[in-house]
């Protein structure tokens, strides 16, 4: 009883750090090789954690790289091969990659490949356990005798995904898009679905899905040979064009409007946003709302979020629920770089201060990414440089725009050299999981990783952990045989719960989710002679459960 209790306070001490390394200066590696790693993107995988994607240059003698991949664990453990998990290493050139979630931890990654000799859209599927699903190397989503590039990627909601990207068909650049099924089947026209093929050049597509299954796409959009405007349309899942054909505008003002960015609006509809010059001096930033039929809700041609003097730029937004449309944007009101961000309701009202508030207090701030918290509010994370060298800080806003976290944000990493071109997703409980490019090393960049909880503290202690609802579990038979499962009692919310087990030392041997009325079945292989320790999560932590249980073998 006594090496128990000596023991259970070990597991629990060293458990409220977990895996991840709560020194900002250290931070948790996902990928160091040689060479560089870069073009880092993530999503949620459903669990707490994060799927990533990048471009990996590891095996290249000249320029060419491959795409890698990674599943992070919310508790800062690789799911997958340590280092990365490769999932195109052909000889020629892939790069440009993008990601989606396909439930369940799974995702789907899309890039842009020369193995043909000019550049096609390629992708691939791999399940939560790191296995490659489809074709050794990927499958063509789009395979032409001229170039496509810049692909971008959403969820079917299916298991599959669709893809949008720049096509040269037709000499100038167009907007086409793919659907690919659960299975990697091409859905739509096999040359891919023409978005918009009006004269001159559309380029820059962003895309996010509609609710149906289908896809809601934005472009910047050359088509009076002048300037760029902001063009939008909606696809249905057998990929018919639902709206006005080559697409409904957006924003038509004069001199040029770029850099769009779309979210969902719950209702099949898109909020749209970007940077707008139409002052003839300096950007701006502008928002619309198009409705699941295609017709603007908002002022014509956009409303004014930000038009502070000098550039706004480098936008990115998110919707947040029934307070609508957070943006965030770097600005050069002051004469130098700092990040701001607004909120848009529904009916297109800016809900703060006048041109936005102001999120960053460093000398230089920029390339703010967004995310929803979840609760109704959303985290902000950017570039920040202090004095030299970039680092990655990170604040919260709630609904009304009360900043949640220490003025002018938490630093998530401060590693020497640079850190750049951060971006995060949701916990699930409130915090997020940050994934950045690192040049800590000198040479060259590598993949770097970290975690906040809600209150914006890298650690989080035990009697905050175990402040919720203690609910009954058993494992038997104990010391665990072949037969032996961990069962929750009194499950009457009915909701799935993850399982973390850790031996002795507080090393993190398993963690699962477990669906509602089912056991967590132990494989006895599993689990050397020693004392084991469980903790239980239900209900993103209100319920939880902890436990031991004996391997004699």
């Amino acid at each position: 009883m006594k090496f128990f209790l000596f023991t259970g306070s070990l597991f629990l001490s060293l458990l409220s750090v977990a895996q991840w390394d709560p020194n900002p200066s250290n931070s948790t590696p996902i990928a160091i090789a040689s060479k560089s790693q870069d073009n880092c993107h993530v999503v949620s995988d459903t669990k707490g954690g994060a799927l990533i994607s990048w471009d990996d240059n590891r095996n290249s003698s000249t320029n060419s790289s491959d795409i890698y991949t990674q599943r992070m664990r919310k508790t800062g453990i690789e799911k997958w091969t340590v280092g990365g998990l490769a999932i195109c290493t052909h000889t020629a050139t892939q790069k440009s990659s993008a990601i989606t979630n396909a439930s369940d931890g799974s995702a789907i990654i899309t890039w842009e490949d020369n193995r043909s000799g000019n550049y096609d859209i390629y992708v691939q599927k791999i399940d939560s356990s790191g296995n490659i699903l489809w074709a050794l190397n990927g499958v063509a989503v789009c395979s032409k005798t001229t170039s496509q590039k810049n692909p971008k990627i959403t969820t079917d909601n299916n298991g599959g995904a669709i893809i949008v990207w720049e096509d040269s068909l037709n000499n100038y650049w167009d907007i086409y898009a793919q659907r690919i099924s659960s299975t990697g089947a091409l859905l739509w026209t096999s040359t891919g679905v023409g978005v918009c093929t009006s004269p001159n050049e559309q380029n820059n597509p962003k895309i996010d899905v509609d609710g149906l299954g289908g896809a809601i796409i934005t472009w910047q959009d050359k088509r009076n040979n002048t300037n760029y405007d902001i063009y939008s349309q909606r696809l249905d899942n057998a990929g018919t064009v639902l709206w006005t054909a080559n697409g409904v505008v957006v924003c038509n003002a004069v001199n040029t409007q770029n850099n769009p960015r779309i979210e969902p609006d719950g209702s099949n509809g898109a909020l749209i946003a970007w940077t707008d010059k139409r002052n003839a001096t300096d950007n701006n930033i502008y928002a619309q709302h198009v409705n699941s039929s295609g017709v603007v809700q908002w002022t014509a041609n956009g409303l004014l979020v930000c038009g502070a003097a000098n550039n706004q730029s480098a936008l990115d937004i998110k919707y947040i629920g029934t307070a609508g449309l957070l943006l965030s944007w770097k600005d050069d009101r002051a004469s130098t770089n700092a990040i701001y961000a607004q909120i848009v309701s529904m009916t297109g009202s800016n809900q703060l201060t006048a041109n936005g508030i102001l999120i960053s207090s460093a000398l230089k701030s920029i390339n703010p990414n967004v995310i929803s918290d979840g609760n109704g509010g959303a985290i902000i994370a950017w570039q920040d440089s202090t004095t030299s060298g970039w680092d990655i800080k990170s604040q919260s806003v709630n609904s009304s725009g009360t900043l949640q976290w220490t003025t002018g944000g938490v630093t998530v990493c401060n590693a020497a050299d640079d850190q750049v071109n951060p971006s995060q997703v949701s916990d699930g409980d409130g915090g997020a999981v940050y994934v950045w490019e690192d040049h800590r090393n000198g040479t060259n960049y590598d993949i770097y990783s970290n975690h906040l909880y809600s209150n914006g503290s890298p650690l989080v202690s035990i009697n905050e952990l175990f402040a919720a609802k203690s609910i009954r579990s058993v494992c038997f038979p104990n010391p665990i045989g072949s037969n032996s499962v961990i069962q929750l009692a009194g499950n009457s919310t009915n909701q799935s719960w993850e399982i973390s087990i850790y031996d002795a030392l507080g090393n993190l041997v398993d963690t699962e989710n477990v669906k509602p009325g089912e056991a967590y079945a132990l494989n006895l292989s599993d689990y050397c002679s020693g004392v084991y320790f469980y903790f239980i999560n239900l209900e993103n932590g209100k319920y939880v459960s902890k436990g031991n249980f004996v391997s004699s073998q």
